[in-house]
């Protein structure tokens, strides 16, 4: 499906473009993508369907997968076919069948990574191509802080985690201990806009669990619309959203300024020997 005017994008490509953390991910997604145009790739984390848009926009033949069969009907109903449902414990895909592996932060929620580490890459095909996003879980830092205190920590079951993230020795050493070699791994989103957008995932959430049940209000509920009836129930909300984003994204500019700060999320790249 393809993108037109405002109003009559799909409802993930309008949210998109009031995002302050995903333009991040997705450009940090883009930028150290390695070359996918007549190759065989798989995405993992899918999500609602938007890093599916813009990868396969980029070319290659793309599979995408989630845990979520919410996330996987709605990435069906914006990117079509080759859209699959998984579970936390293997790969429906025989050996070797990529050139490229994508696994855009989805492990940290994972209780045996270790084990699923080794299907993806098995599913990727020698000298093929391994990118790996996720949270970098550093604790003492301001904006671990910040999240311990909403709730979002791994301890507190924040977000569904079953840990904080990867800190980069910790994802070096789990690639290279699953026969990849690392060519780089850098760092994204800092201090501003990673504490807005966690302050905004908590408003959202608090939203979203009104006249539920006490038990029910944790936060392995949604912190940001996962359909298109979630966003029409946020109404006037989202309007107020909208309108204030120009300062809100301001604000997130403020990054600019403590260029040689560590951002709060890894994006890592290797390969696997041919």
């Amino acid at each position: 499906m393809s993108g037109g005017s405002p109003l009559t994008e799909p409802w993930q490509i309008q949210l998109y473009r009031r995002s302050l953390k995903k333009k991040e991910t997705m450009k940090a997604l883009l930028d150290h993508l390695p070359p996918v145009e007549g190759r065989q790739c798989l995405e993992l984390g899918c999500g609602t369907g938007l890093t599916s848009y813009f990868l396969r926009r980029r070319g290659g033949t793309w599979t995408s997968c989630d845990f979520e069969r919410d996330h996987v009907r709605s990435a069906q109903q914006l990117v079509g076919d080759r859209v699959v449902h998984i579970d936390e414990r293997s790969l429906p895909f025989p050996t070797a069948s990529f050139d490229v592996v994508a696994a855009i932060n989805f492990l940290e929620h994972i209780e045996d990574d270790d084990a699923f580490f080794a299907e993806m890459v098995r599913a990727l095909k020698p000298g093929g191509e391994f990118l790996f996003m996720a949270p970098k879980g550093e604790h003492g830092r301001p904006g671990f802080a910040l999240k311990r205190l909403l709730g979002f920590t791994a301890d507190q079951e924040g977000f569904g985690h079953a840990r904080d993230g990867y800190p980069p020795d910790r994802a070096r050493e789990l690639m290279e201990r699953h026969g990849l070699t690392v060519r780089s791994v850098n760092d994204y989103c800092r201090i501003f806009t990673e504490s807005l957008e966690d302050l905004l995932n908590y408003a959202y959430h608090r939203k979203a669990m009104q006249g539920k049940q006490p038990a029910e209000q944790d936060f392995h509920g949604d912190t940001a619309p996962m359909s298109a009836e979630a966003l029409d129930k946020v109404g006037i909300a989202y309007k107020v959203y909208s309108a204030i984003y120009p300062a809100l994204r301001g604000w997130t500019l403020l990054d600019r300024l403590i260029p040689f700060s560590a951002g709060y999320m890894m994006v890592a790249r290797a390969r696997k020997a041919g």
